[in-house]
């Protein structure tokens, strides 16, 4: 009998730790294993968002670097390497693994495939970058310096270990600094609370300018998961986020209503874009914000025109059924 339990267990065992990899055995798929392993290892996560049977940009970007020697030996030194597949083929997964896919591309916010991200054994992002030319040397000296954005991070935040007051909060800027302004926001919370709370004067910058792209954040990501997302209500909400927000700046609204035109579709929405563009573009026209705008306005202005030329369809001079 305690045989027959040692084999079971033994078995149950090598299930769960085979389930943990994917394809190729240096790939995994258990994102919370994989911030287990690295934690212990010293390591930080590659998660690779790919689309493995259909995304050609995925397949080449598997064909040129990750398949290769190069990159097999060198990137497993320093990354638990994470395969977050999203395949037509969907009995490649399990429910399980496709279930957590799904949570982890709306939690790091993934737009498009593929899409590579490094992120420490606590799962916060640092760096984000997707297919580059030039084969696996290229692409592992590339990673070395996207590595260097966290090494800048916690410089700081070792010093502002030993800080208090004013000084910590400025420490703690410097390593948010450090890293890509929206996904800071999006995934450094905690941080930028307690920036705000160390500042309240918001002397290092940080606090305000973070606290705002955080909530814009969490405002974009709430109306996108609604079931049926509409362009009225969406605008509704914007005005109550600017209201809320008294001390915006021009920019930041201009940010802040430039996110409405994911809830807009041409042509039947040409006009609301339009208004829209200009009330954007007026705020300030020379910020990059305006200046991409203004753009828009432009191309829109030249749908509308064109739509205007388009001849009417002649009408129908069939003869009808019975005359």
């Amino acid at each position: 009998m305690r045989t027959l339990r040692v084999l079971t267990t033994a078995t149950l065992a090598w299930s769960l730790a085979s389930s943990l990899f994917a394809a190729d055995e240096l790939w995994v798929n258990q994102f919370d294993k994989a911030k287990t392993t690295a934690a212990k290892d010293g390591k930080d996560l590659l998660l690779d968002f790919t689309g493995s049977d259909w995304c050609s940009w995925c397949i080449k970007l598997h064909k040129e670097v990750f398949d290769l020697e190069a990159f097999k030996n060198a990137a497993p030194k320093k990354f638990v390497l994470v395969e977050l597949d999203f395949p037509q083929d969907k009995s490649k997964l399990s429910k399980e693994v496709q279930d957590q896919n799904a949570a982890l591309q709306k939690q790091f916010s993934i737009r498009g495939y593929p899409t590579i991200v490094l992120a420490d054994a606590q799962g916060r992002p640092y760096a984000q970058t997707g297919y580059q030319p030039g084969g696996a040397d290229a692409y592992v000296k590339h990673l070395d310096e996207l590595q260097q954005v966290k090494v800048k991070r916690d410089t700081a935040w070792k010093k502002a270990e030993g800080a208090k007051g004013a000084e910590k909060a400025k420490l703690l800027a410097e390593g948010l600094k450090a890293l890509d302004t929206d996904l800071a926001a999006t995934h450094y919370k905690p941080v930028i609370d307690e920036i705000t709370k160390l500042d309240p004067a918001d002397e290092t910058g940080v606090g305000g300018a973070m606290t705002f792209k955080s909530d814009l954040a969490a405002m974009n990501t709430k109306l996108q998961e609604g079931e049926t997302p509409d362009g009225g209500a969406a605008r509704k909400a914007a005005d109550e986020f600017i209201a809320a927000h008294p001390k915006i700046t021009p920019q930041q609204k201009q940010e802040t209503l430039l996110g409405l035109l994911n809830f807009y579709r041409p042509p039947k929405d040409n006009e609301i874009v339009l208004k829209l563009m200009e009330e954007v573009k007026a705020l300030d026209p020379q910020s990059e914000t305006g200046q991409r705008a203004n753009s828009i306005l432009e191309s829109v202005k030249k749908m509308i025109e064109q739509s205007k030329e388009k001849p009417a369809a002649a009408p129908d001079k069939s003869p009808k059924k019975g005359s």
